[in-house]
């Protein structure tokens, strides 16, 4: 009886032994595998970048006017595409601004870059350019790259430009695809737009789509690699303007 009691206790102790551990390596197991999976949708996440395009009218446009929006963009881990539909070409440089241009968006991690070169879609400040045409080509692009949000400039395209102005009327009246998402770039007042990072305050308060560059090399940097364009205005632009510094975006 005696035997039994103790061969008893033994398989109790055996069987105690391999619950106790058996529950604990089980649980590892358990958890390594929910970190695999947890692990594994976050990089499918991360694989599955929203497309988000970018349109303005000439090289240095993504420089001078859109530079906070790109940075924010890419911290957010968006894959950012820049149609530019002209290649500057209104004092006969347009190849040395293309340059600058590719130059730019690989400082500014944007792999994704089309230039137009087209006889209607030419830099010029007083030539309006064909809404159908500025329509067909964003049209075939956002459908052709799977792009579900537009940016480009609003009604009065910052400085007036008349082909910054084309880009809004082409935009806002094209066609959308469903889902698609487009937002325009505000322009403010001469007051708000030379008052630098202090205009953040007021924008904070008007405006909830609020993207901040502080980086002022940052900005530096970018106009400066367009060197044809770098002229002294420019330079004080940098410095001065708020859209270094500050893009508020007002959806349409």
């Amino acid at each position: 009886m005696e035997l039994f009691q103790i061969i008893e206790e033994v398989v109790d102790d055996d069987l105690l032994f391999i619950l106790k551990y058996g529950l604990i390596i089980s649980n590892f197991i358990t958890i390594f595998i929910l970190l695999y999976f947890k692990s594994k949708k976050q990089h499918n996440q991360k694989e599955e970048k929203k497309c988000v395009l970018i349109v303005t009218a000439h090289p240095d446009d993504e420089a001078m006017f859109f530079l906070p929006t790109i940075s924010y963009l890419n911290d957010k881990n968006y894959e950012v595409h820049l149609l530019c539909l002209s290649n500057g070409n209104a004092n006969n440089i347009g190849k040395i601004r293309e340059a600058e241009l590719q130059k730019c968006c690989k400082y500014l991690k944007i792999n994704k870059l089309t230039i137009i070169n087209d006889e209607h879609l030419q830099d010029s400040m007083s030539i309006s350019w064909p809404i159908e045409k500025i329509q067909k080509i964003v049209e075939d692009y956002i459908l052709q790259n799977n792009i579900k949000g537009v940016i480009t400039f609003d009604k009065n395209g910052i400085s007036d430009h008349v082909n910054h102005i084309a880009c809004y009327k082409a935009i806002s009246t094209m066609k959308r695809i469903e889902d698609l998402k487009v937002f325009v770039l505000e322009t403010t007042n001469i007051l708000r737009k030379y008052s630098s990072i202090l205009d953040f305050f007021v924008s904070s308060i008007l405006n909830d789509n609020l993207m901040v560059n502080l980086n002022i090399l940052k900005a530096w940097k970018s106009m400066q690699i367009h060197n044809s364009q770098f002229v002294w205005y420019r330079k004080m632009f940098v410095v001065f303007s708020r859209y270094a510094y500050i893009n508020t975006l007002i959806k349409i």
